[in-house]
């Protein structure tokens, strides 16, 4: 739920500036004495107190201090906020010096007051005729920032595109543009963006805005996102790793465009169209099967696109504040899943098994919003969202080229509506606290006529439903009453429940489940500082999730077969999962130059299960459970963090975190040996360090380590998994100020990477050298 700034606020400016001067006020300041600069005496002021809430971005009361032409046009209903000539007589005057009652400018929490040596520059600018340092007409800036260079890799070049972001060759483009031409003090025109290739990077932006008329924005954006070719690593076969030898990314990209009104005295009125696209071949964990064991890479072909129409109002009619927000979403996704599998040796696939999805959806979501200041102290917020989506889907799948199993139309539709309410209280200055609900409802439903059923390699009907129902509450605080300290604390209670039906050829396989699950999550924290050098901060999390199954029909057939009616999962009766956080962060500035902060953490997860005996039989195949309650395993992590930030000469500044975490996971075996630990360590390194080598020319440098070797040791009995690597990053540039509106910069970057849990398949080392100018004008 979005939380905008308190409309009390809002209310009290219009008012007050609609208003005028008490009769009783307080005496003003005098003007200050001399010749006032705009630039150096009242810029300054208004920067840092006055423009939060009346510049350019829907300023309060209408009332901008942007520019001089709508300063001395006034509010939303007077016009003597500064008369030139007059500081006597101008409201501003009588409002920052707390002259009248509940209208002390800036108010409360948005800003510090203005001192009377402010007040009486502010006095004196305006009764020497409120000059401005620009008269707000036509201004034109430029921004060129064109960049080259190249980088050069050794060993796995997918691998290094992928941590790396980006690809190796010679690249290019403008790293940085953009245009701003400032017709008049309301109108603007602003372009900017970026075009890097050939890592097709691009992203254009555009806005054409007026004040109190409206808006044109539209962009264009393209990025490309890299996978590694690689699939699984195991050392006990031969070949012991596979890989595509595909260059894999995916082209990302979406275009938009938003027209908007925004007359002074109307509702804010927006509408808009955007196309997003995902295109190109990705790698996926759907691994094929390859001399026993599921290691060959297995990738996905993607073709997707939607269409979204739009449409925004906002208004504030008596005390509310309220905004909709409707969205069209048109959807269509044409995705084939290739899938490699190795039967006789080799490296080549003796069966290459093609999934491919023709889904396409229509989706109608409108969400409304709306809070309001009841009185001083109380606000409350609230929000409704309704969503309809009605898709359809077609299935096909192929081995080698021949069609085996494909679908008709299987369709789904769902309804789902969520409504929240919150009310902020503040009781007394040193206290605040929050509570809040959100109810959700969903409902969906899928219906296929003839659905592959894979284990059978034949179609058949098949129908779902599902009904969803969740409630949260939550509560909030935080009391700063005693000195130096920031007490907080939250409580959320969570409660869910879920009716599902599933059937496949009422032979075959029906079942009827409904689940109920709890969900209650605690914390408490401090944060002190009663020493200038010296804050210690902590918090500690609970959290409990339990859930309730309840079977009410089980029918399940394999090859033929009954199973009982507390097959796998029906035989699950509960499952809980406890876990507990404590953190504490310590920061000591020994000096003014020197800052070190110490964090550290600890997390303890258990979980649990309650099953029934379970009795399967299959043949002449028997397994066996007794039921009743199961320790389903655990997690424990310690995490540990050293930060420092030193700047012992004007020129020099540096900063360093290091963090070590020590994890493990155990999961109950029941004798299979193939079921290990998961454990290892997680060490990282981040410095970064800038200096200046005179009034024109700094050097930077940048520092990235991490190291990993969290992993299960199963080798003799599954497939091992994990991650042991090793990773380095450096990066050295130089930049150099050649004159006003020309610098320059050269950088050279380093990274390094060895994986031995791949077999070392996946190491590379880069070097790349970039080469940058940035132009400005004026």
């Amino acid at each position: 739920m979005k939380r905008a700034s308190p409309i009390f606020f809002a209310l009290a400016v219009a008012w007050g500036f609609a208003g005028t001067l008490d009769a009783e006020e307080k005496p003003l300041p005098p003007a200050a004495g001399g010749r006032i600069d705009f630039a150096r005496d009242i810029g300054p002021i208004f920067q840092n107190s006055c423009l939060r809430c009346h510049g350019p971005e829907k300023p309060k009361s209408h009332f901008r201090l942007d520019n001089r032409a709508s300063a001395l046009a006034g509010g939303e209903k007077n016009t003597n906020d500064i008369v030139p000539g007059n500081s006597a007589g101008s409201l501003l005057i009588h409002y920052v010096a707390g002259a009248v009652e509940d209208m002390e400018m800036p108010p409360e929490g948005k800003g510090e007051p203005l001192t009377p040596k402010q007040i009486g520059l502010l006095r004196a600018w305006i009764d020497q005729g409120a000059r401005w340092s620009t008269n707000g007409g036509p201004a034109t800036s430029l921004v060129v920032a064109p960049v080259a260079g190249g980088i050069g890799v050794q060993g796995n070049k997918g691998k290094f595109r992928e941590l790396e972001e980006t690809t190796d060759g010679v690249s290019g483009g403008l790293e940085k543009f953009s245009y701003a031409e400032q017709f008049g003090p309301n109108e603007k025109l602003t372009i900017d963006g970026h075009v890097l290739a050939p890592q097709q990077d691009i992203s254009v932006n555009l806005a054409l805005e007026k004040t109190d008329v409206g808006f044109v924005r539209a962009g264009f954006d393209h990025w490309r996102k890299y996978y590694g070719d690689d699939g699984g690593f195991d050392p006990t076969v031969t070949p012991a790793g596979f890989a595509t030898d595909g260059n894999l990314y995916l082209d990302n990209g979406r275009a938009w465009v938003d027209l908007g009104l925004s007359l002074p005295h109307g509702p804010q009125l927006a509408i808009g169209y955007e196309y997003d696209y995902r295109d190109g071949t990705e790698s996926t964990l759907d691994w094929g099967y390859a001399n026993g064991k599921n290691i060959f890479p297995a990738t996905q072909a993607v073709d997707e696109r939607t269409h979204i129409l739009k449409f925004d109002a906002t208004n504030d009619w008596s005390g509310w504040h309220v905004e909709d927000s409707a969205r069209a979403e048109f959807y269509t996704e044409k995705n084939l899943d290739a899938e490699g599998e190795i039967f006789s040796g080799g490296a080549t696939p003796d069966e290459v098994i093609n999934t491919r999805d023709d889904y396409h959806h229509v989706q109608g979501m409108n969400t409304l919003t709306f809070e309001k200041a009841v009185r001083d102290g109380w606000l409350v917020t609230g929000g409704f969202c309704y969503s309809r989506l009605e898709g359809s889907d077609y299935f096909n799948q192929s081995f080698n080229g021949n069609s085996v199993l494909s679908s008709q139309q299987i369709t789904l539709g769902r309804d789902s509506e969520i409504f929240s309410a919150t009310s902020l209280f503040t009781p007394a200055p040193y206290l605040t606290f929050s509570l809040g609900t959100q109810n959700e409802w969903t409902r969906e439903n899928g219906f296929g006529a003839s659905v592959p059923d894979l284990e059978l390699g034949v179609n058949s009907p098949a129908d779902s439903s599902l009904e969803e129902f969740k409630a949260t509450q939550q509560a909030n605080f935080r009391f700063t009453k005693i000195p130096f300290t920031v007490v907080s604390g939250a409580a959320q209670l969570e409660e869910e429940s879920v009716s599902e039906y599933q059937m496949e050829d009422p032979d075959e396989f029906m079942r009827d489940t409904a689940a109920e699950n709890h969900l209650y999550n605690f914390n408490a924290g401090f944060n002190t500082s009663p020493w200038r050098t010296f804050e210690w901060s902590g918090q500690f999390r609970r959290q409990d999730s339990t859930t309730d199954y309840g079977q009410l029909l089980d029918i399940y057939k394999y090859f033929g077969l009954n199973s009982p009616t507390n097959g796998y999962p029906a035989f699950i009766l509960n499952r809980d999962i406890r876990s507990d956080v404590l953190e504490s962060k310590l920061v000591w500035r020994p000096a003014h130059w020197l800052k070190t902060t110490l964090t550290y953490q600890i997390t303890s997860t258990d979980y649990s299960s309650k099953t029934d005996p379970f009795i399967y039989n299959l043949g002449q195949m028997e397994i066996l459970s007794a039921g009743g309650p199961i320790l389903d395993g655990t997690y424990d992590a310690q995490n540990y963090g050293f930060g420092v930030t030193v700047t012992p000469v004007r020129r020099l500044y540096f900063s360093g975190a290091f963090t070590y975490s020590l994890s493990r996971a155990i999961t109950a075996d029941n004798g299979d040996p193939s079921v290990v630990p998961y454990r290892g360590n997680i060490y990282s390194l981040n410095a970064a360090a800038t200096y200046a080598l005179g009034l024109k020319s700094t050097v930077q440098a940048a520092y990235n380590f991490s190291r990993a070797d969290y992993a299960e040791n199963n080798a003799a009995a599954g497939l091992p998994l994990g991650l042991d690597y090793t990773r380095h990053d450096l990066s050295v540039s130089l930049t150099r100020k050649f004159s006003a509106r020309l610098a320059g910069s050269l950088r050279y970057a380093f990274s390094q990477y060895t994986e031995p849990s791949s077999g070392n398949g996946n190491n590379y080392l880069a070097n790349g050298v970039f080469c940058a100018l940035t132009y400005k004008c004026p």
